[in-house]
């Protein structure tokens, strides 16, 4: 006999949406709010190529196979710093929703696997007032469940949750959780805070830190809205730190944690890594002479073959030295 999420979260003691999605609907949309629907602004979608063939079969495994690849540009100077990434269920109109660290939400519509346009969004506070400025608006987790867009933030360490299927755009923060500035008794830089939120294959909801120098501490929200460490950390490479987290439900029933870690010095430039396993042929690294820029946001989604697609964004931090990219990989997943 099957167990409902609520009986769930009360043996386990962690925090789901669905137990709580009613509560943060009319917090994030209070009584009288009317809808509003995103701006929609030009996109210019230019197809790249990551590089030669012979380096590109360097980089990549026999198992993964480059979808699609794309330079996002608009004549609006708001489309940018994307960081989080999730794909949107069909009820939502599909496609994919991307947070920016200047406090928006841009939707990118797909079409045939390739994106074709996009719309924009401002966040609003709890107040209704819109966040401003890095100490509000640095969005950089992002996590769609149960109707709610759960956006993690760095600067001021939390989770806050966006009832944009209840009312759009006029959804307002609501919180979900204060997250640690803390860890092993040592102030966290407000820069290397949640990069990463996720949701574990029973739902519940996870949080993880992009650190320092390899250490990048996950975390979970319990069921009361605290937040506390696992006392697990991501399996960064040397150097690297965790940006982004999500589990993959497989067509066997199966489980698939993907992480993408980050790592930039001015000497090697921005480096990338994609994992989905535990052996060294589930991972990819992009680095020079990839065209490879700082790639923040990942969402991912199984495939009829049982492949699944990984989709990675990047953070162009507002600067006319670097790109905002869209890649899709289809990985072939190893039944060992």
């Amino acid at each position: 006999m099957s167990r409902s999420v609520p009986e769930v979260s009360a043996r386990d003691g962690l925090w789901r949406a669905s137990d709580h999605a009613e509560t943060l609907i009319a917090a994030s949309c209070p009584a009288g709010t009317r809808r509003q629907q995103p701006l929609p602004i030009d996109l210019a979608v230019t197809p790249v190529s990551l590089g030669q063939p012979d380096q590109i079969a360097r980089q990549l495994p026999e198992t993964v196979s480059i979808s699609g690849a794309w330079e996002l540009s608009s004549s609006n100077s708001n489309l940018g710093g994307l960081s989080g990434l999730a794909l949107l269920p069909a009820s939502q109109g599909g496609g994919l929703l991307t947070v920016s660290d200047a406090g928006a939400f841009v939707w990118i519509d797909l079409e045939n696997g390739a994106p074709t346009a996009a719309k924009i969004a401002y966040m609003q506070g709890s107040d209704g007032a819109q966040l401003t400025g890095k100490a509000e608006g640095d969005a950089e987790g992002l996590v769609w469940s149960d109707g709610l867009a759960l956006v993690s933030f760095e600067r001021a360490f939390r989770i806050e949750a966006f009832a944009l299927s209840a009312c759009g755009s006029a959804a307002r923060a609501a919180r979900v959780a204060t997250l640690p500035d803390k860890h092993d008794n040592r102030n966290i830089d407000e820069n290397q805070g949640p990069e990463a939120i996720f949701l574990t294959p029973e739902g519940a909801l996870g949080f993880g830190y992009e650190g320092m120098l390899s250490i990048s501490p996950l975390g979970q929200v319990n069921a009361n809205g605290t937040a506390a460490w696992t006392g697990e950390r991501a399996s960064a490479p040397a150097l690297y730190g965790l940006v982004a987290r999500e589990t993959v439900t497989l067509p066997d029933g199966s489980h698939r944690a993907v992480e993408m870690f980050r790592a930039w010095d001015p000497i090697r430039g921005n480096r990338i890594r994609l994992t989905w396993g535990k052996s060294d042929a589930d991972s990819l690294t992009l680095s020079r002479p990839l065209l490879v820029d700082n790639f923040e946001g990942l969402a991912a989604e199984p495939l009829q073959n049982g492949a699944i697609r990984v989709w990675i964004v990047s953070d162009n931090n507002f600067s006319g030295s670097q790109r905002t990219l869209l890649y899709a990989f289809d990985i072939t997943i190893s039944q060992s």
